[in-house]
């Protein structure tokens, strides 16, 4: 927390968060703030519209969050940092304090995991969520501590409750880390603590992760029809801890760095496909956890005495997690289908933790030692190495925090946009964000980490890339007029030059371009004018002439009754009664289709004058609706598939944790 952004006068950098999230919390924090008073199912604001509510990654329901509505998303993000970074810090001191470190100890493997390279590297990154599970580790393991010796029903409550917060955490790696790691850790618990009391600790985290099920089970559906489960080649960001990456554990920017770290002019990265490798293995946690981890070594294997308990299962477990982020272990994580947990390199995480608790080890370990110097000889000089470890931490982590001045002018082009967009969308360009004015206008485009599979074939046919390309941004501003017409783009925003589209304005920065005829939200097709084909070849032909045409699944044929004459003069009138709900109001002369320019999701449920009628997905990506002559009023409205499930049992975890917690008897061992 920057005194600039105390005062109000500058924001914390994070480019992930200025893409993606920040955008995301004000649309959140819009709707819940609104009328309606919830948070919606559908985001209209992102690609063709984008499930939100069944996206854990778009408004994680955990308090940190929550918190975050009460500030502006421009300062928002600082917030979360600095609660994010003291969490880590104060569960950290709190979890060895009870594993039996003094306070000295304990604050320095505390303040050690806060301050770690793989914290502060991604607050630079902006990956919000990330940090705010970032605690999970050492919170759960504390909490199983005192599940286990205290043995009060009040901690196994408590346990549960943060079992559900982190499962419902919107990154969802380092959370599974952090649960898989706490499961260990009750059952190597297990033989000093007796396994029926494990075992009862074990379902109480269980039922708590259970009680996540409104969120998750929603979500699980969304990855079952989404990009995860498609055969695509591997995504730029699903990398292994190179060998050659380990040396910059150890001096780090051996090879470069990449930016906007402001060492990147000076020193590029290199020797990398992409930057990707830099951000998700710049995890320096000093010298001194790795000289203090190589000192402990070498003293349990002088004196043959090894980790007992709680120390070695945090020896195993950091080990286990060095080698699985290692390439070695790719190959059985590619057995898994799917990708669901990329990215093995981020299983330093867990190293991470036990590197810092293994500082505080050896911390209390040099201060309880027979020394053959004064006490206060020794005391001096560890107060000098922690001076020491403060210093190469800080000098590394500074890197990743800066600030930029927050600027209230109202975006560039926004005159022009609001006089001309007239329902359209815009494309802006992605990776060099210039307009960012997401809670406002429609982009074609998107940011994420998960794509309903039925738009990502469609749209890798619009921007004629193969149909296994693996993308996490797709930007729009650079896709051809015809396609920019299809998807309904009215304007162009992007730093590239264009000589086919029509400039409209520039700025010292950017360039915004007019499409000529973008197509409507919602047009009217005649049941003739309607191609069938089989689903595999739909993507394909629709690219090859995507303006005014409307290719359906070949078991549509039937919908709508086509026996009467077509032609004649037709008119529609399209509106969005919320982001869940779109209206249409059409007159027209014959059978056919209203063809809406949104992304299709089982989830949209439509009716003609009140009577149900099915969403048809249509060019692939789109929906269609079948009308009959005549007067129409088509609303179509967004219920996320699975919520109606995922609190059943949501409510059936309630319960069976209930009776766990109130069945315990309690017996105090501590």
């Amino acid at each position: 927390m920057r005194p600039e952004i105390l005062r109000g006068t500058s924001s914390l950098m994070g480019s992930d968060y200025e893409m993606l999230h920040r955008w995301r919390l004000a649309f959140a924090r819009a709707s819940l703030f609104g009328a309606s008073h919830m948070l919606p199912g559908w985001n209209p604001h992102e690609l063709l519209g984008a499930p939100f509510a069944a996206n854990i990654q778009s408004f994680p329901w955990i308090p940190t969050r929550l918190i975050l509505l009460f500030f502006d998303p421009g300062v928002a993000f600082g917030v979360g940092v600095a609660m994010a970074a003291a969490m880590a810090a104060v569960f950290a001191y709190l979890y060895c304090r009870r594993a039996g470190l003094t306070r000295i100890g304990a604050a320095v493997a505390g303040w050690t995991f806060a301050c770690a390279g793989y914290f502060s590297s991604r607050v630079m990154a902006g990956h919000l969520p990330l940090l705010e599970a970032y605690p999970a580790l050492p919170l759960l393991l504390w909490l199983v501590d005192r599940a286990l010796v205290l043995e009060r029903r009040i901690d196994l409550a408590v346990l549960a409750v943060c079992c559900t917060c982190v499962a419902l955490a919107g990154h969802p790696q380092v959370p599974f880390y952090a649960l898989a790691s706490a499961f260990l850790y009750v059952a190597w618990r297990a033989r000093e603590t007796g396994w029926n009391l494990c075992a009862r600790v074990a379902a109480v985290m269980a039922a708590g992760i259970g009680l996540a099920s409104a969120v998750w089970w929603p979500m699980l559906l969304l990855i079952g029809r989404s990009t995860r489960l498609l055969h695509l080649a591997a995504p730029d960001n699903d990398i292994a801890m190179p060998y050659g990456r380990l040396l910059a554990l150890i001096v780090p920017g051996i090879q470069g760095w990449a930016g906007p770290v402001d060492l990147a002019d000076r020193n590029p990265f290199s020797g990398y496909p992409n930057n990707a490798y830099f951000w998700d293995t710049a995890s320096y946690i000093g010298i001194l956890p790795l000289a203090a981890a190589i000192g402990l070594g070498v003293f349990c294997v002088a004196k043959k005495r090894f980790p007992q308990g709680r120390w070695a299962f945090l020896l195993w477990l950091g080990v286990a997690a060095f080698v699985g982020s290692l390439p070695l272990a790719q190959p059985l994580l590619h057995l898994l289908p799917g990708t669901l947990l990329r990215s093995s390199a981020r299983l330093l995480y867990v190293c991470t933790f036990c590197a810092a608790v293994a500082t505080g080890v050896a911390v209390d370990a040099v201060r309880v030692a027979k020394w053959p110097w004064k006490t206060w000889i020794v005391h001096s000089v560890l107060a000098l190495l922690l001076a020491l470890h403060f210093a190469d931490l800080w000098r590394f982590g500074h890197w990743f925090i800066s600030t930029y001045p927050r600027d209230e002018d109202a975006p560039a082009f926004q005159a022009v946009l609001d006089r001309e967009l007239d329902g359209h969308r815009i494309a802006e360009e992605r990776e060099d964000t210039v307009f960012s004015d997401a809670d406002r206008y429609d982009d074609a485009g998107g940011f994420d980490s998960i794509f309903l599979a039925r738009f990502d074939r469609g749209y890798l046919a619009l921007a004629g890339e193969a149909a296994d390309t693996n993308e996490q941004v797709f930007d729009a501003s650079v896709l051809p007029p015809v396609a920019l017409e299809a998807l309904g783009v009215g304007f162009v925003i992007t730093t590239e030059a264009r000589d086919d589209l029509e400039l409209a304005a520039k700025t010292d920065e950017a360039y915004l371009y007019r499409v000529a005829d973008p197509a409507a939200r919602a047009e009217y097709v005649m049941r003739g004018a309607v191609e069938f084909a089989d689903e595999q070849k739909i993507p394909a032909m629709f690219a090859a002439f995507p303006r005014y045409r409307l290719i359906l699944p070949a078991d549509a044929r039937k919908e709508p009754d086509a026996s009467r004459a077509e032609g004649g003069v037709f008119e529609t009138h399209y509106s969005r009664r919320s982001s869940d709900e779109i209206e249409v109001k059409a007159v027209v002369p014959a059978p056919g289709f209203i063809r809406v320019l949104e992304s299709y999701d089982p989830g949209w449920k439509a009716t003609v004058n009140g009577a149900a009628v099915p969403v048809v997905p249509a060019n692939e990506f789109e929906m269609a609706v079948p009308v009959q002559d005549g007067s129409s009023v088509v609303r179509v409205r967004y219920e996320t598939p699975g919520r109606a499930m995922g609190t059943g049992l949501s409510l059936l975890s309630l319960a069976l944790l209930g009776a766990l917690v109130a069945s315990h008897n309690r017996v105090r061992h501590a």
